[in-house]
């Protein structure tokens, strides 16, 4: 742990108490990042940039509940650390008393079963440097332009990296730290056939460390091989089919559902799940957990926003909604414990999932396509998407045609449209092609019905 990090942390909870705050937590964040990247063979951009700050939240207790502020600098200085804080205090003063507010209650004793280290720190990326990361930019975008004469023209290939740390104490004593390295790599290649149409598509890999991505050749290849496979797009006739997602599309599928179930969107009514805990909201093959143990996870952790030693979730369960997703606040609301799910920058504590992912099924893609007759698989989405408050669900998208069960040609210019509960209920197969090393992750799944309108 960075000693200066610690100072700064003690100096504000120091700060707080001398002005009166019956609580506080400190956090200071601090990292840095960097990006590459390339277009036909060239360097065209190198980016880095470093980040420090401290946020502050201090509780003022009233008759009618805690009165609270929450203030954040970049000024790390003694003197600005504790005119800030004498500042928030006075802050706290003059807002409302909150009956709901206050400091996390729970043990923060570790959970048991909890891993010792989840592994998301590697000193190849914190030493990593731009020349080799132009070297492996260069290698994705080459890999998915070599591919075939069609490969015209690139929006480029980039590479990523950097680390984070962050620590979190409180004025009862209890102190949490936390570091993580990651790095991502992708290209976008664009390719035109023989009528002068042009299409592009993507791919990318990331992870904690760099033994986890992909390598470059790997990563061109499945971006031109998106890319080809979406020439000659047409628009198909308006028609009420099976939908496949696939994987990367379903994954952000899930979050009509994460955004649903968070605690703070609930308790505002402001979600199409309310009112529904315990009931049956998905087709029983349908599974989701928020797992913050996984090692190399990407938002793997072992306490959460407020210092609570996270654990696994099981949000929906064979299709029954089994929780909510909520800190201390929102769970008050709820009349709820925490589920030790907050998260936390400069500003104050709000509720939000880490490993969130839907279990596998039996089939493979390839088996699902070839169990639809007449249908649609999604590849990528255009603008639109859920609206977790009333569930209504109108999305953009592109994908492939399919006819007796293959693949017959790709299409565009076409949207998709249910609502959230028949939707999810509506699920009918589910693929076993989940991506495990990504922070929200589905496999490809397929809904038996939904208009899809083209012409």
């Amino acid at each position: 742990m960075n000693e200066a990090m610690n100072e700064r942390c003690q100096l504000a909870l120091t700060a707080a108490d001398k002005a009166g705050a019956w609580f506080a937590d400190a956090v200071v964040v601090g990292g840095r990042s960097t990006s590459v990247k390339v277009r036909l063979g060239k360097v065209i951009e190198v980016v880095q940039s470093r980040d420090q700050g401290l946020g502050v939240r201090v509780l003022v207790r009233d008759e009618g509940g805690f009165r609270t502020a929450t203030t954040s600098t970049s000024d790390l200085g003694d003197e600005a650390i504790t005119r800030l804080v004498g500042e928030a205090v006075a802050m706290a003063r003059r807002t409302a008393p909150d009956p709901f507010a206050g400091p996390p209650e729970e043990d923060f004793a570790p959970e048991p079963g909890a891993p010792a280290d989840l592994d998301t720190w590697d000193e190849e990326i914190f030493r990593f440097d731009p020349e080799r990361a132009v070297a492996l930019a260069l290698a994705t975008e080459d890999a998915a332009l070599s591919r075939d004469a069609r490969f015209t023209n690139s929006e480029g290939g980039e590479m990523s990296w950097g680390f984070s740390e962050l620590l979190l104490m409180d004025s009862r004593g209890h102190r949490n730290y936390r570091r993580s390295t990651s790095a991502s790599l992708w290209t976008t290649p664009v390719a035109e056939d023989g009528a002068g149409g042009k299409q592009r598509d993507y791919w990318w890999t990331s992870g904690r460390h760099l033994a986890d991505l992909e390598a470059p050749e790997a990563v061109g290849h499945k971006a031109a091989q998106r890319t080809l496979r979406r020439l000659g797009a047409r628009k198909p006739e308006t028609a009420e089919v099976p939908v496949i997602f696939e994987a990367p599309i379903a994954s952000r599928l899930l979050g009509s559902i994460s955004g649903a179930v968070n605690g703070g969107a609930v308790f505002r009514d402001a979600s199409w799940l309310c009112g529904k805990m315990g009931d049956t909201i998905a087709a029983a093959e349908v599974t989701l957990v928020d797992d913050p143990w996984i090692v190399r996870g990407a938002a793997s952790r072992l306490f959460d926003g407020e210092g609570l030693a996270t654990r696994p979730l099981r949000i929906v369960e064979r299709g029954v909604l089994r929780s909510w997703v909520t800190d201390t606040y929102s769970g008050k609301k709820l009349g709820v414990p925490s589920t030790r799910s907050a998260w936390r920058g400069l500003g104050s504590p709000s509720p939000g999932t880490s490993n969130l992912w839907m279990e596998n099924g039996v089939d493979s893609l390839e088996a699902l396509i070839a169990n639809t007759r007449r249908g649609l698989l999604v590849t990528d989405t255009v603008g639109g998407g859920a609206n977790i408050v009333n569930g209504d669900f109108s999305q953009g998208v592109v994908g492939l045609w399919i006819e007796d069960g293959q693949i017959a040609y790709p299409v565009e210019e076409i949207t998709i449209a249910s609502t959230l509960g028949p939707m999810w209920l509506g699920v009918d197969g589910i693929a076993d092609d989940r991506h495990p090393g990504r922070a929200t992750s589905a496999p490809s799944f397929r809904v038996a019905k939904m208009t899809v309108a083209g012409r």
